[in-house]
């Protein structure tokens, strides 16, 4: 059996903890990164941001659009904290909706309303007074 010198173990498992943290860094959503940097810069939005599965969704407002190919939980996400936010979608997508609020629930928005765009059915998941219905 070899023994590894303690310097020499201690920066293989520095590699090794890089390594995995590496692996677990969460990932922006497009135009998640604007975003950011406006809250770094001490801005907020004007408007409520706009969370939505499609591109062509919400175009006039700040808005971040999620891959299908990322999981929700993976997503950097602390910007919306304090913001009001409304996940909008259309019925294709309905699936998805509950797991993306509840990503969205962890970094504390201050508002979060679900709004289907094809289906008469709207739900607000967090109220301003910060009561969550889910």
């Amino acid at each position: 059996m070899q023994t590894i010198p303690k310097e020499k173990g201690a920066l293989l498992r520095a590699r090794s903890d890089a390594n995995h943290a590496a692996r677990f860094v969460k990932r922006f959503p497009a135009f998640g990164k604007q975003l950011m940097g406006l809250r770094l810069a001490g801005q907020v939005p004007p408007n409520s941001v706009v969370v939505t599965f499609e591109w062509n969704i919400g175009r006039l407002f700040p808005r971040i659009v999620t891959a299908d190919a990322v999981p929700f939980d993976d997503l950097e996400l602390r910007y919306l904290a304090g913001l009001d936010v409304m996940l909008t979608y259309r019925d294709k997508d309905a699936g998805k909706v509950l797991e993306l609020a509840q990503a969205i629930l962890k970094v504390n928005p201050r508002s979060l309303l679900a709004f289907a765009m094809d289906i008469p059915k709207n739900t607000i998941l967090k109220n301003m007074a910060g009561e969550v219905q889910l």
